[in-house]
């Protein structure tokens, strides 16, 4: 899970682990890990704070990571123009490895239609989906970590 300050990634792993939401924001500081047994894999997820490009530290998480999902924060435009920064950063570590971006938060007002979605598509030919995500809500939380576990054991079998 990478994306900027206060997007939602603990609150998504929180939808997906616990089935749980909580308004309380409490910042994540460092990295904190979680598990979720999915039907036929379970998933380790990175849940690393939003403010670490410039610690040294902060890409050792991303080593060895199958995937990653990007998550902006639908209602904070610098966010979303962020995640062109975080896809050259998950590539610079993990070439090649999937990407899903979780656009969280759609359950609040927000201007980013579905163009929108298609063009930030193209950033990156190792996207498999833009989602509209909530955590509150779980729109979208269950499909997003599915899809990025599908597209991984894909790549798997391919070795």
């Amino acid at each position: 899970m990478v994306g900027d300050f206060g997007v939602g990634k603990t609150s998504l792993v929180r939808r997906i682990v616990d089935n749980s939401f909580s308004d309380e924001y409490l910042s994540t500081i460092g990295v904190s890990i979680s598990k979720k047994n999915l039907d036929n894999a379970t998933l380790m997820l990175w849940d690393i704070e939003g403010h670490t490009e410039f610690k040294p530290i902060f890409k050792q998480y991303l080593l060895g990571s199958k995937g990653f999902i990007i998550v902006a924060d639908i209602t904070r435009e610098n966010t979303i123009e962020s995640i062109k920064r975080h896809i050259e950063l998950c590539h610079s570590i993990m070439p090649g490895s999937p990407i899903c971006v979780a656009l969280n938060k759609c359950d609040m007002k927000h201007d980013v239609s579905e163009e929108n979605r298609q063009e930030l598509k193209k950033l990156s030919e190792t996207i498999v989906d833009i989602y509209f995500t909530s955590a509150k809500n779980g729109d979208s939380v269950l499909e997003i970590f599915t899809a990025l576990n599908d597209s991984i054991a894909t790549q798997i079998k391919k070795r």
